[in-house]
């Protein structure tokens, strides 16, 4: 296929998944390369196609889209990650602005997927990096479709890793899992404990606010309907979590009729 589709063509199952590289980000350009090295995606308008994934490199920054530059199902973004301590790490996050009460549409079948096997090509390429969850954080807000960012961090080293970039597109050509969708609540920004849920269990996260995020009933319950086909469950990092998040779970979970779940007995059952 050499053609590009017009604006709207396709609808509901047949569209793509869209990969995002922005040009001018060193870690998206890694992992753009790595993809066309490792799979056979072929040139496809100004875009690259397999299947049903369409990788196209963009000039705008992904943190600005207000919408899709081609039709897609769901939008992934490849992206570099900057932390303080300059730890390497491969992450997965959805976006949103917590502190306006706008938050993207989540997937959290896609975010378990590729955190899964981020870890099985972490170990192939035998790095260093730690493989996380992030807390939900920056835009885009407006798409009418889910999204999902996946990082190479957390310094120009590693944005640039051959090894690094090679993980991650290891990491997103999966079919998705099945579990129950969650929004989970607790935690450090890099919430080690919904990482190893997500890991271990069928419980699969997608919004993620931390234990620094105080949370409102109207934000919960936004997450809720803002992950694609609806949240099951709040799953908590019972011993990352202050006390007004507590009580907001306890009313949010009571009034939307969902259960609530620490993630200490989510790793107590048994898969």
């Amino acid at each position: 296929m050499n053609s590009e589709p017009a604006e709207g063509e396709g609808a509901g199952e047949s569209l793509s998944k869209l990969l995002l590289a922005h040009r001018k980000d060193p870690a998206a350009r890694n992992i753009c390369h790595q993809l066309l090295k490792l799979y056979p995606f072929r040139p496809w308008g100004r875009a690259y196609r397999l299947e049903e994934f369409v990788l196209l490199p963009v000039e705008e920054d992904p943190l600005n889209l207000t919408s899709l530059p081609l039709p897609a199902s769901e939008v992934l973004i490849l992206s570099r990650h900057v932390s303080r301590s300059g730890l390497p790490t491969l992450s997965v996050h959805v976006p949103g602005r917590p502190e306006e009460g706008r938050l993207a549409i989540a997937k959290p079948e896609t975010v378990a997927g590729i955190l899964r096997h981020l870890v099985l090509a972490k170990e192939e390429e035998d790095l260093p990096h730690r493989v996380c969850l992030e807390a939900t954080h920056h835009g885009p807000v407006d798409l009418k479709v889910p999204v999902t960012f996946v990082e190479i961090g957390s310094g120009k080293e590693e944005w640039s890793r051959e090894e690094a970039g090679r993980a991650v597109a290891k990491a997103l050509l999966h079919p998705l899992p099945k579990g129950k969708r969650a929004v989970g609540v607790g935690g450090t920004h890099y919430s080690p404990a919904h990482t190893e849920a997500v890991l271990k269990t069928p419980y699969l996260v997608g919004h993620l606010f931390p234990k620094y995020s105080p949370i409102t009933g109207e934000l919960l319950e936004e997450a809720v309907k803002k992950t694609e086909g609806g949240a099951e469950l709040i799953l908590m990092d019972g011993e990352g979590m202050i006390s007004q998040q507590r009580k907001v779970v306890e009313e949010t979970s009571a009034r939307l009729g969902i259960p609530k779940l620490t993630v200490r007995q989510a790793l107590s059952q048994k898969l």
